[in-house]
């Protein structure tokens, strides 16, 4: 065999080869982008505990941030009429955490007076070195205090440590669900108990509200507004399975007739009726869509606002819970990556206890990798000194490597100081309480994990 004859044969070779490396990678990337797949990791998944010392804290609502400083801000909530939602700062380099705020004082309101500025119950979002976010009610039973005076537009500014008041929206009601466009300078809210429409145009300082309400007055309300930065248009679900508009070209809002969530398979029935609405969403840049988790059924569905297609993609439920077809209380604790391609979702699990005594929640991190379609649940939630945080609704894929979350931590040494000061509070110094609320006695505090995915990507 000549040169030129061991030369042709070794092109011809090596063109056979890339083509059938081509179709083997072909092969693959349809069976990654069409074929749901699954992967349950013993776990568990370990962090700890960053103690703000906040015992009046009880709750977290999506209000937890990295911002561009590289600090942790986050909310602590309080039902307790004697204190209002505080605003923390953390620094991982550090590890030091301080107290910004009390929000109720920083709006130069009364809590003996009136009912308190107790929650931050939404996102906050960082615009030019400032977070923007918004308040509502720590308590929804007035007794001999006056009134709820209403939600407040709020940021804080990075680089002053000072805060400012836009003032309230509607009188009244609290804003239990806000999201903002940060390149329109908009914040967008629904209410509280109304289900009202709201928005604050901050670059102009207009607010204005629709009186239509969107739902019964219940506790399961719309609790997480979605955002097209295309356009400008948020969407929000109605109760009864529809989608409302915010069309913000022309300053409306309508009740779209198509998309419905009226499918079978997320209709799962519920001691509470809770209606299959969203518990939450996120708009994903890199794939144009939303994408977001049903109530209860802890399907993950995509919406398109473009052509109005929602598609369900996977039920994201805990790795007992999706083998079992069982259900628990879906999270607000959901989150997309950088990329916008992999879901982060805290998922809540009932797990037996050791002595079989009874269940208890614990609390399982699953990621969903939306081109290959693959779901992993890395396990359960053990903090380093052994407790399984049992209650999450605020969640943020951090920058640097880490997961934060905000939630209850079971807290049992009740013959320590602070075990005492946390049961009082709990029984609110009714000794006849005390056997009975030391058995669920918990603390709120933030927690660091190391993200399993590495940049979250």
């Amino acid at each position: 065999m000549t040169q030129g004859d061991r030369m042709k044969r070794s092109s011809v070779i090596f063109v056979i080869v890339c083509a059938l490396l081509t179709m083997i990678n072909i092969s693959s990337a349809v069976s990654q982008n069409s074929e749901p797949s699954e992967m349950y990791r013993d776990g568990p998944v370990t962090g700890f505990m960053v103690d703000a010392e906040f015992l009046y804290g009880d709750s977290n609502y999506h209000a937890i941030v990295q911002a561009a400083d590289g600090n942790i801000y986050y909310v602590i909530c309080s039902h307790n009429t004697k204190s209002g939602a505080h605003m923390f700062r953390y620094d991982p380099r550090t590890g030091s955490v301080e107290t910004l705020s009390d929000l109720t004082g920083e709006v130069g309101e009364d809590r003996t007076v009136t009912v308190n500025q107790g929650k931050v119950h939404s996102d906050i979002f960082e615009v030019n070195g400032k977070l923007y976010f918004a308040t509502h009610a720590g308590t929804y039973e007035s007794g001999e205090l006056e009134r709820y005076p209403g939600g407040h537009y709020m940021c804080y500014d990075l680089r002053s440590g000072t805060f400012s008041d836009f003032g309230i929206g509607p009188a009244e009601e609290g804003l239990v669900a806000m999201n903002m466009d940060t390149g329109r300078m908009m914040m967008y809210g629904i209410t509280w108990p109304g289900y009202r429409f709201v928005y604050y145009d901050v670059a102009n300082d207009i607010k204005k509200g629709w009186h239509d309400s969107y739902g019964p007055v219940t506790m399961q309300g719309p609790r997480s507004i979605g955002i097209d930065p295309q356009t400008g248009n948020a969407y929000w679900p109605h109760l009864n399975g529809s989608i409302v508009c915010f069309n913000y070209e022309t300053d409306m809002v309508s009740t779209l007739r198509e998309p419905v969530f009226d499918a079978d398979i997320i209709n799962i029935p519920h001691p509470d009726n809770v209606e299959s609405v969203w518990r939450s969403i996120r708009w994903s840049d890199s794939m144009r869509k939303f994408y977001g988790i049903i109530y209860y059924s802890d399907w993950l569905f995509s919406f398109d606002p473009s052509n109005g297609e929602i598609e369900y993609l996977d039920r994201i439920a805990s790795a007992p819970n999706r083998k079992s077809g069982s259900v628990s209380y879906s999270t607000l604790a959901f989150e997309l990556s950088a990329d916008g391609e992999t879901v982060y979702y805290i998922v809540s699990n009932e797990a037996q206890k050791s002595d079989d005594s009874e269940t208890d929640t614990e609390l399982h991190l699953v990621t969903y990798n939306i081109p290959q379609r693959l779901y992993v649940d890395h396990g359960a939630i053990v903090l380093d000194d052994g407790r399984k945080p049992r209650y999450c609704q605020g969640l943020e894929v951090g920058t640097d490597g880490n997961l934060y979350i905000v939630c209850w931590i079971p807290f049992h040494d009740t013959r320590s100081a602070k075990g005492k000061e946390l049961l009082a509070i709990a029984t609110g110094n009714k000794p006849e309480l005390e056997m009975e609320r030391s058995k669920n006695l918990q603390e709120i505090n933030l927690i660091v994990l190391k993200d399993p995915m590495g940049d979250g990507r």
